[in-house]
């Protein structure tokens, strides 16, 4: 089953398992276009079509509200189900389920206000880049915002502002609004189309703004902690990694009897353990840290954050190893993927989820300092 024929509508009484089988289905087919996604710079409207009809944008949404609230580990899988078929589908779909800081912050009925269809996609830029001054049951925003992942294909945004009395606010309003600036031209994650946008005096009722701090009003563990959402973009990493093996595997073994390159076997085997030590990692660390919540305890900080960043770094190694390992037919971009998903994972590696200051971040806290980032 491609990606395009899957039903168009979400079927109802979906469960976490049915909607990770309905990507895992979605995704075999989407590696056929990464080609076309790369090249246009962003997601086709048949390809998110086909997105929207496995439900996964539910996934972090309670029932009420039309969602099937899977839990951290099992969105992060579906995240890598994706990335494996193509890198910039996932990291937009990461971005686009963080629609739910929205549910657990506002009203019900703000929320179906502002997304009376669950399948909305949602471009998130969270840092108080904005401006915005007193209006009558309002505020006039302003302000230009960066890297807005899957602005050119959003419904809605949720964009960050500081309110007239300097706190930080999230405010929601409707994609048609922003001013998209054409300035993602960058190395991986083309498709993502993560360009700056921006707004000016628009106005932004009172009620569709926020406070992104935790609310008391929900009690599933999805929602105890701020982090949680941030915790999925572990799966992009491991997506591609598990691509890149694939194709250079069917590259060698084709050209086995011609005597690869030497050292070619080992460095496959090495990579496959790469790959397969950041997915143990990242996996048992998100386990551990659901069961905590689900029992009512405060997962140990920085643990996630630390299996988050070793994914990125590790299958970044692995595909520099299968891209040296399958020689000059590595380059050919339409032939095979290893290309891509090196420039994907560089790109992706920059994100401050996975940076390189987290090692100080975390290491600082097991030395008894405070927690300074909500990634931790």
């Amino acid at each position: 089953m491609t990606a395009m024929e899957l039903p168009t509508r979400v079927a109802p009484g979906l469960t976490a398992a049915s909607v990770t089988d309905r990507v895992r289905a979605y995704a075999a087919g989407l590696s056929a276009r990464a080609t076309e996604i790369e090249r246009l710079g962003r997601i086709p409207g048949d390809v998110l079509d086909g997105l929207k009809s496995t439900g996964l944008l539910r996934a972090a949404l309670p029932p009420a509200l039309g969602g099937v609230e899977m839990t951290v580990p099992e969105i992060t899988r579906a995240v890598d189900l994706l990335a494996e078929g193509d890198a910039s589908v996932a990291w937009c779909v990461a971005v686009a389920l963080n629609a739910a800081l929205a549910a657990v912050s506002l009203p019900t009925e703000v929320f179906t206000e502002l997304f009376p269809d669950p399948d909305l996609i949602t471009a998130t830029v969270l840092p108080p880049a904005g401006r915005a001054v007193r209006h009558v049951g309002g505020y006039l925003l302003s302000g230009r915002w960066t890297h807005g992942s899957g602005i050119a294909h959003a419904d809605r945004v949720m964009a960050g502002f500081e309110a007239p009395d300097g706190t930080p606010r999230i405010a929601v309003f409707d994609a048609t609004h922003a001013r998209v600036l054409d300035n993602w031209n960058t190395t991986g994650l083309r498709g993502t189309g993560s360009h700056d946008f921006e707004v000016a005096d628009l106005f932004v009722p009172q009620r569709h703004t926020f406070a992104l701090v935790p609310s008391a009003a929900r009690q599933e563990p999805l929602h105890l902690r701020a982090d949680n959402l941030a915790l999925k973009m572990a799966g992009v990493p491991l997506g591609i990694g598990r691509s890149a093996l694939k194709a250079a595997t069917e590259m060698l073994a084709a050209k086995r009897s011609a005597s690869p390159r030497p050292g070619a076997p080992a460095d496959l085997a090495y990579a496959e353990s790469l790959i397969g030590a950041a997915d143990a990692y990242v996996y048992a660390t998100l386990a551990d840290a659901w069961a905590a919540q689900a029992a009512g305890r405060a997962p140990e900080r920085g643990t996630a954050a630390l299996a988050r960043r070793f994914a990125h770094r590790a299958c970044r190694e692995a595909v520099q190893l299968l891209y040296d390992a399958v020689g000059s037919a590595a380059v050919h971009t339409e032939r095979t993927p290893l290309d891509r998903c090196l420039r994907d994972l560089i790109t992706a590696g920059r994100h401050v989820a996975s940076s390189e200051r987290i090692l100080d971040e975390v290491g600082d806290v097991r030395l008894g300092g405070a927690p300074g980032s909500p990634q931790l």
